[in-house]
């Protein structure tokens, strides 16, 4: 009996019938300790030791071990601190759903290699790198680029692993997103975003700016302003994708700054999903500098 009961506790008070038998139960013992309320069901073949908390933890275990599968999609990105709130379902990637209905749970049938599982505080569930594959590729465009961004900021994905999905699973649902950012990740983002700023500029009918301008200073290059006006000495600039994850950049980017302002010059800085996102904010921001310049 010791030998299940630890497993059990190891689950948050979960225990499947399949366990209990290579525990050394009897299907007869299941049953009457399923009578007398030491055990309670709580999804097929699958139960709660009695007395024990129907948490959110035991309600993981519970999942899993009903499919023989692991946590995956929403599931796991609020597991692996993805995203902040936990989906009203449990995620769960199977080998083989089970047809009937389990409530709470959402079964997906997908075929993964070995290394895109792994374990999280015990539960098996689908690495932080494949979650974040597996989510980012069903949100928005814009929902997705920055949680991508978020991601490669923090270390958990990198521009290898989105080239690794596309091309070791090509048939992925998903990938039509993940291509979308494959395509803007990096320098792609960069060209982006200035094109996306250009078209603010000339959105709001603004004239005399320059483009990638040199700003000298007694015959020193002070540095580069992605757009530059010129009279009122305004420079703007737009930062990239996970562009303060590089601690080279990211001082290069300050001292920059600095020499600019100690030169006369406002720096209004933008990140890439400003101008992508929040046009108008963009807008307004420079037209509320240029205004006050003049």
């Amino acid at each position: 009996m010791q030998e299940w009961t630890g497993l059990a506790r190891q689950q948050a008070g979960v225990i499947s019938r399949a366990q209990l038998r290579a525990g050394g139960c009897s299907d007869r013992t299941v049953d009457v300790m399923l009578r007398t309320g030491r055990l309670g069901r709580r999804l097929p073949g699958v139960y709660l030791v009695g007395g024990a908390p129907w948490s959110y933890e035991a309600r993981l275990w519970a999942a899993v071990t009903a499919t023989d599968g692991r946590l995956g999609f929403a599931t796991a990105a609020h597991l692996w601190g993805i995203v902040d709130e936990a989906p009203p379902r449990i995620d769960v990637v199977v080998e083989r759903p089970d047809h009937r209905p389990l409530p709470g749970v959402r079964q997906y049938r997908i075929t993964m290699p070995a290394t895109a599982f792994g374990r999280h505080r015990g539960l098996p569930i689908t690495t932080r790198t494949a979650t974040l594959l597996d989510y980012v590729g069903r949100r928005s465009f814009a929902e997705a680029c920055r949680l991508t961004d978020r991601a490669i900021q923090r270390g958990w994905l990198s521009v290898g692993d989105l080239d690794s999905r596309l091309r070791g699973q090509p048939g992925r649902t998903g990938n039509t997103m993940l291509r979308r950012i494959a395509a803007v990740v990096g320098d792609g983002a960069a060209a982006q975003s200035e094109r996306e700023l250009h078209r603010i500029l000339r959105s709001a009918g603004l004239l005399g700016w320059r483009p990638n301008h040199q700003v000298w200073q007694d015959g020193e290059l002070l540095g580069v302003a992605d757009v530059a006006f010129v009279e009122a000495r305004v420079a703007i600039e737009v930062d990239g994708w996970a562009y303060h994850s590089d601690v080279d950049r990211f001082q290069g980017d300050r001292t920059r700054q600095n020499r600019l302002i100690l030169a006369g010059w406002t720096v209004l800085r933008f990140t890439w999903l400003d101008v992508v996102e929040r046009p108008g904010y963009v807008r307004a921001t420079i037209l509320g500098q240029l205004g006050a310049a003049a």
